[in-house]
This record gives structure tokens, sequence and C-alpha cells, in this order.
């Protein structure tokens, strides 16, 4: 068994696959295997990596498109290692010591289920730099739900997570990777983090998120959902919350109706 397994949920992009291997095989850390789920709609990927022929990377195409969680979920399955690194493909490790980094901090804490990082934004030739702020920090110890106000974590493959069996929710597409930090940290509320940007996040307007970020109706069925699940109704923060989001699609919706 290896230490790592580094999860990667292709969809239709051979060219952001092949910078975030790139920026894997440069790791100066080598324990690990390379698990990737493809749900592309066509053979680039497929044949990219087979051309490869790299012993390291443990390639399976989806009989049919599962969609974005559950082919996250997918490559999860199958990873065998103590510690789960999901990598977005679109993302890469920002050098050659990242993946160094975030093992280490899972092997310095073993109180510890989550470890994140910093991250670059990088959206064609620039790049901002994004870390959780102190306020946050101090807000994520005291309750996790603070991650309902927003992702102060960042995108999954900002983290890294031991291999106990945690999968996202297939009922979520927004708040998706903020249900699964919540449900970690519920479960062991402490954590570990640098502000260091390990990793470099692909910023795209065709990207998942960037559809759901302006879909009012998808965000206020799915805070409904998180609120409901984990009786977040208790707190009044939370409620204010959803009812914003809730606001703001009903609003959407008069608008389109005129």
């Amino acid at each position: 068994m290896c230490k790592v397994s580094i999860c990667i949920p292709a969809y239709n992009s051979v060219e952001t696959v092949r910078t975030l291997l790139k920026s894997i095989k440069i790791q100066t850390y080598k324990d690990y295997e390379i698990i990737i789920t493809d749900d592309s709609s066509t053979y680039e990927v497929q044949e990219y990596i087979t051309g490869l022929g790299c012993d390291k990377i443990k390639y399976y195409r989806n009989e049919e498109q599962l969609g974005a969680t559950k082919n996250c979920n997918a490559a999860m399955c199958r990873a065998s290692g103590e510690y789960i690194k999901m990598m977005h493909h679109d993302d890469w490790f920002t050098d050659c010591d990242s993946l160094k980094k975030f093992v280490g901090m899972l092997d310095d804490n073993a109180d510890v289920e989550i470890a994140f990082s910093g991250t670059n934004q990088v959206c064609g030739k620039r790049s901002t730099s994004r870390c959780i702020a102190d306020d946050k920090i101090r807000a994520l110890q005291k309750n996790c739900k603070t991650l309902y106000d927003g992702n102060w974590i960042g995108a999954p493959s900002a983290t890294i997570i031991r291999n106990n069996g945690y999968l996202f929710d297939p009922n979520l597409k927004w708040l998706v990777d903020v249900e699964l930090y919540i449900r970690i940290l519920r479960q062991n509320p402490n954590f570990i983090f640098t502000k260091e940007p390990l990793v470099s996040i692909g910023v795209d307007d065709t990207q998942l998120s960037r559809s759901c970020e302006y879909d009012r109706k998808l965000q206020a069925k799915e805070y409904k959902y998180v609120l409901k699940k984990y009786k977040f109704y208790r707190y009044i923060d939370c409620i204010y919350m959803c009812l914003k989001i809730w606001v703001l699609y009903l609003k959407a919706r008069i608008l389109h109706l005129n």
C-alpha cells in the first residue's frame, strides 16, 4: 500500500491533465499512486494516459458519464493509500515539494483528519494568492458551521485527508466540498493548515463551479439541504444565510419572468 492516493477525476481536457501530471512527476515525495477516473465524452485523455505507460497511474474510464461529484467518488473509492490527495484535472502542484508538505502536515499531526493549504488562483496569465484569514481560522476552530457562510478552506485540490471512507455527497454540486469538510470536522474538529500556496487552481469560465455560481435555484436548494442535514436551523446566522440565498433566487426568478 502506498502512502498517498492522488485522485484525479478527469473530464474532456487532456491539456490540463498533462499539466497536472507534469507537476506530479517532479514531486520530491514519491510514495504515491495516481487514480484517474475519466468521465470524458472523447478518448483523448485515455489515449494520452495509455501513451505514457506509467506504472504509478491507474486509469479507469467510466462506462457511462457519472457527473462531477460521482466521478470524484469513483476515484476515491479506488484509493489504496493511507491519505487521499484530491486533484481536480485543471489544478496542479505549485512546486516540487508541495506533496511532501501536504503529507508532512498529516504525518506530524496524528490527531487531524484533514489538512489544507493556501492556493494560487490562476486565470490566464493572472495569478492571485488565496488563503484562509485569521478570523476565519478562529471561527472554524470553534465550530465548523462557519463553513456554511463561506468555503474558507478552498477547493478540494487544496486539501489532503485520511483515507477513512469519506466520499462527497452525490446530492450536491455547489456545496459539495463544503459539506464534506463539515462532515469531517464534525467527526474530528482538529485540523492543520499552511497559508503557503501549495497548489495552483485553474480558473476558467467553462468550469462546473462557474455555471453553479450563477444558478440561484441550485444554490437555494443546496443551502436548504445542508441546513436540514446538519440541523443548522438551530443557529440564527445559518438561518439568515439560507434566507439570503433564497431571496437572491426569488429575485432572479422575478427578473426572469419579467
